[in-house]
């Protein structure tokens, strides 16, 4: 999958979050050293290329489901 295409998803799903937008943005303004660390690991695994998407999008619920992590 290409960064475009990758964009274009984002760019699709975005409007229909509804619920709790500016949450995480909020918690993540108190907090700049979480929001740098949040932003370096989500532009690592966006131009990450060694994976299909579907490889990374099982690692990451593997990792939430081994912390408990409803998401």
């Amino acid at each position: 999958m290409s960064i475009v295409s990758k964009l274009r998803a984002y760019v699709r799903i975005a409007p229909g979050a509804r619920r709790h937008r500016t949450d995480l943005l909020r918690r993540l303004a108190r907090r700049p050293a979480l929001a740098a660390a949040f932003g370096a690991y989500e532009a690592a695994l966006f131009v990450s290329s060694r994976l299909d998407d579907r490889t990374k999008v099982l690692a990451r619920m593997k990792a939430s489901s081994l912390i408990g992590c409803p998401f």
